[in-house]
């Protein structure tokens, strides 16, 4: 919103105040019979209350920058960084590990827990800014960990699920951490 819109819309607020206040001390002042008087103060001051609990306009969400999706990096069992994938700029990421009939993106058959990994575990696809990750029928699934949640949720087959920054997908046993 642009600052003179801004003070525009702060004015108008004022203004609104001034007009509900002399119209209470209209009612208060004026001889009318007493029920028109209740009903107008009653009426100003709901629309007051109204006017107050809402701000005196409806505010955006405030729009959450999100950082751009990068690299997928392979954790070890203590959290230490073992190997990374540079994703900036693909549109589509294949998870699994390298077989003679094909090849991943992602190759985990140097993992930990290679034998758990499918051939074509999981991939990742990106639409525009956001990244979204899949679980390709595989046998041992795929996970996520939202950043900064403490629980972990499985994927449903051929579900997209949006992925970020911070995010850790389980592939199996094996944890990617989402930069």
């Amino acid at each position: 919103m642009k600052p003179d819109n801004h003070k525009w819309i702060t004015l108008i607020d004022l203004l609104l105040y001034v007009i509900l206040a002399g119209m209470v001390l209209y009612a208060l002042l004026r001889p009318l019979h007493y029920t028109w008087q209740m009903s107008i103060v009653a009426g100003s001051a709901v629309i007051a209350s109204v006017v107050i609990w809402t701000g005196g306009r409806p505010h955006a969400k405030p729009s959450l920058a999100r950082e751009a999706v990068t690299k997928i990096v392979l954790l070890d069992d203590d959290g230490e960084r073992v190997k990374e994938w540079y994703v900036k700029g693909e549109t589509s990421v294949l998870i699994g590990k390298n077989t003679q009939s094909g090849e991943v993106d992602i190759d985990l058959s140097d993992s930990e827990y290679a034998s758990l990994v499918s051939s074509e575990h999981a991939v990742l696809n990106r639409v525009g800014d956001q990244w979204f990750i899949e679980d390709a029928e595989s046998h041992s699934g795929t996970g996520i960990r939202k950043a900064g949640r403490s629980d972990a949720k499985r994927l449903i087959v051929e579900e997209p699920v949006e992925i970020g920054p911070g995010d850790l997908i389980f592939i199996a046993n094996t944890r990617l951490l989402v930069k």
